[in-house]
């Protein structure tokens, strides 16, 4: 407490008081408020300095929002080389002394023809008619990237326009030594790619037919629809079952799936070329048509844009000539200009399903089959000649299944000398009288016949049937084949045969039918088939 006395003292010497109430402390008087001046006008701003245009401060362009790099370190890696030196190509022509697009791809193709790449970016390219020029860097690599894997034999994923640019390459030799190897080339893509690119198979199947015609190489694509064109027209060189499949597969109506033939195949196939030869000769004799042109269209030509929708450079002027791909189409060139001849040009398959739906239909009925089906819609008269046709076929049938009666030598003496008892058993012995019989005058001999050294003449060994050999000959001798014609022979039937049947010695058809009907030999093979009938 001493400590608290000590403190008091030291307060009250100070005149403070300590532990007694002090006095409220006395607000300080408030000072009169100051008048306000009176407010000054503002004063008048300064023009700001103008800023000068394409200084730092200003600039004209106007930004807007960008895409940034979904991968940034993309666009740091380097260009190879070889591709900034393809883009210094110009495509001029030094022959022509100008500038063309096909002149500038095949520049650039054959630059890089054999440059490889390992890009590990995936890139999407959709352009329509991709070429090295109008293709960025990163799409340029990622197409040399899957090039070079292809060409390694591996099958890495592709898209359109990847396989399109290959396929220019290709049409233009552009990475191949000869002809043969690039047609094996679009082959191999489109057996690769052309099921899951539908858009490119068009294509491929397009070009190819027109490279070999360019290139001078065997056609060799394996077109099942093509394959039973071909046999429908050579139908006489071919089994029944054969052309039933045939005409099935370009049909609408499958008759290969009808109750009928499922039964008895056999017999629907036979009938059906029975019937389907009938139909030649009715449409030749009565229409002066042709029933296969009717069905699989006619013989047409016109001119034609090689390699259409592709790019390709023309470097070589083809030398004019025809250029026979198959019986089907031929090339024609003719100072550069090209021309295309199909022989069946637009098979009709509803035409085909309405002849085998009447075919069907009437067979069934001729054989009281169970299940009726509805006749096709077919040129008035076609029917009917159908329904004949099948009555022939039995007709026919029934004249080969008659029962035959052959008798040997042996079974001939019994039933002569049972026939010589019977008479002897049948004569009285009163009216029996012995007759002497005059001699018999001598024979005269036999003049020799001038036809039998024709017998002892051999055929010459040739597919044909013997109408269709003997128009042959006439045409080549000059013989008249009016006895042919008398016999009631087509002889644009017989003409069409040794087309079909000598084409592949020829390789040509050696005969045309005038407009008139006249049969007409092309010259240039008249030695040639000289030569094969003396041998």
């Amino acid at each position: 407490m001493g400590m608290l006395n000590l403190l008091k003292k030291l307060f009250k010497a100070a005149g403070g008081s300590f532990g007694e109430p002090q006095p409220a402390a006395s607000k300080p008087k408030r000072k009169p408020a100051a008048k306000k001046p009176a407010a000054k006008k503002p004063a008048a701003q300064k023009p700001a300095a103008s800023k000068r245009k394409g200084t730092a401060s200003h600039s004209a362009q106007v930004y807007g929002s960008e895409a940034i790099f979904a991968n940034p370190m993309a666009a740091l890696t380097p260009v190879p080389a070889q591709i900034r030196q393809m883009r210094s190509l110009s495509g001029y022509d030094s022959l022509t002394g100008q500038r063309s697009m096909e002149q500038l791809f095949y520049q650039q193709g054959k630059y890089m023809e054999n440059f490889t790449d390992d890009y590990a970016e995936t890139v999407q390219c959709g352009r329509s008619t991709p070429m090295y020029y109008n293709m960025k860097d990163p799409e340029l690599r990622a197409y040399f990237t899957w090039r070079t894997r292809y060409r390694q034999g591996m099958l890495p994923a592709a898209q359109n326009a990847f396989l399109l640019l290959y396929a220019y390459e290709i049409l233009n030799l552009i990475g191949f030594a000869s002809s043969e190897q690039a047609y094996d080339a679009l082959g191999k893509l489109l057996s690769d790619y052309g099921e899951t690119f539908p858009q490119v198979r068009k294509s491929l199947l397009r070009w190819m037919p027109d490279f070999a015609a360019f290139y001078h190489v065997p056609y060799r694509l394996d077109d099942p629809r093509e394959a039973a064109e071909i046999t429908i027209l050579r139908h006489s060189s071919h089994t029944a079952e054969e052309l039933l499949l045939a005409l099935d597969r370009l049909s609408k109506y499958h008759i290969k799936d009808s109750k009928l033939y499922l039964a008895e195949p056999e017999k629907v196939a036979d009938l059906l070329k029975a019937v389907y030869a009938m139909m030649l000769m009715h449409y030749a004799e009565m229409k002066n048509a042709s029933f296969s042109a009717y069905l699989l269209g006619e013989q047409r030509r016109e001119e034609y844009i090689m390699f259409e929708g592709a790019v390709f450079l023309f470097r070589n002027l083809q030398q004019d000539g025809d250029y026979r791909l198959s019986p089907l189409c031929v090339y024609h060139c003719f100072k550069g200009n090209w021309s295309r001849e199909t022989f069946c040009s637009d098979p009709h398959s509803d035409r085909i399903g309405a002849f085998l739906r009447t075919f069907d239909s009437l067979l069934r009925e001729k054989l009281s089959f169970k299940g009726k089906l509805k006749q096709g819609d077919l040129p008035e008269g076609d029917a009917e000649i159908i329904r004949a046709a099948i009555d022939d076929y039995f007709e026919e049938q029934k004249r080969k299944n008659a029962p035959v009666i052959t008798l040997n030598e042996d079974e001939l003496d019994r039933i002569r000398l049972a026939a010589e008892h019977t008479t002897d058993m049948l004569t009285l012995p009163e009216d029996a009288v012995q007759e002497t019989a005059p001699a018999a005058a001598p024979e005269p001999e036999q003049e020799p016949d001038d036809d039998d050294d024709d017998d002892n003449d051999e055929i010459p060994d040739l597919p044909l049937s013997a109408p269709a050999m003997a128009l042959l000959i006439c045409l080549v001798t000059g013989e008249s084949y009016q006895p042919l014609v008398d016999a009631g022979q087509m002889l644009s039937v017989l003409a069409d045969e040794i087309n079909e049947n000598l084409y592949e010695q020829i390789g040509d058809t050696v005969i045309e039918m005038q407009d008139d009907g006249t049969p007409v030999l092309i010259e240039d093979y008249l030695d040639d088939l000289k030569g094969m009938l003396e041998t």
